[in-house]
């Protein structure tokens, strides 16, 4: 997969605010090939360091993550290329020390203790499942840069969210477009389900009357149009039943 030049729209796209640093596009640390998942941080500095700015030109790291999170939940793409985010570090899936070559960094405008506001955590678990969903990606491959470099680097970013409650958070978001949580078979045999309903509901209501053997007394006529009525609604009920099965599968009940 070539540089995340798609962010911004995949993330506009899952209604989420986003703004685009000047020059984002050729900035980075050299272009990456396939992408694992997301590293999540908070920016843990006061102004300045806590602005898209400095993550897109920090003083020695150059771009130091893809995303930055502001406190209000709006993303702002500071670079497509790779960023120096993760550091020194292992985790199971990831080559040791090679995490930026393979992850997205999203720094979240956060010191680490002063909790994490409705907008920007709902944002951020928001975001991260995009991405991943982009991917192809389970919400496993979403970690916090704790859990990467917690032992090596002492990171415990980003502060005071448990991961394994945010990976559910970003599952129940992955789980939101029940087509993403189907096989290729099983999209393909939705897919041809639909068409048949589809060619049903356009096709399968023609009368039957104009074939009637009856069809020069007016009595036929009438008793072979009330039978094809009545044909008529045993299809359509089938067929709102056909309807409803599919709409179970592309829109789960509330709270499933």
């Amino acid at each position: 997969m070539p540089d995340p030049t798609w962010l911004p729209e995949v993330l506009r796209e899952a209604g989420l605010q986003v703004e685009e640093y000047p020059g984002w596009k050729d900035r980075g640390h050299g272009d990456f090939g396939d992408i694992w998942g997301v590293v999540c941080h908070h920016t843990g500095n006061p102004p300045p360091g806590n602005n898209p700015g400095y993550i897109a030109n920090h003083p020695t790291l150059g771009l130091c993550s893809q995303l930055h999170l502001s406190r209000s939940g709006v993303f702002t793409v500071c670079g497509a290329g790779i960023a120096w985010h993760a550091g020194m570090g292992s985790y199971p899936g990831l080559p040791t020390n090679n995490a930026n070559q393979v992850t997205i960094g999203i720094e979240a405008e956060n010191n680490g203790t002063e909790g994490w506001s409705d907008a920007q955590y709902n944002a951020y678990t928001a975001g991260v499942a995009a991405i991943l969903r982009k991917l192809g990606e389970p919400a496993s491959h979403a970690i916090g840069h704790k859990e990467w470099a917690g032992g090596s680097q002492g990171k415990w970013d980003p502060g005071g969210i448990d991961m394994d409650d945010f990976r559910a958070d970003v599952d129940t978001q992955l789980k939101g477009d029940p087509i993403m949580s189907l096989t290729d078979a099983e999209q393909v045999e939705l897919l041809q389900k639909v068409r048949k309903v589809h060619h049903e509901l356009t096709y399968g209501f023609q009368s039957r009357v104009a074939g009637s053997p009856f069809r020069d007394t007016v009595a036929g006529y009438v008793l072979n149009s009330d039978a094809a009525d009545f044909r008529n609604e045993q299809r359509l009920k089938a067929l709102e039943l056909k309807v409803d099965q599919l709409l179970a599968v592309l829109v789960p009940k509330a709270g499933a």
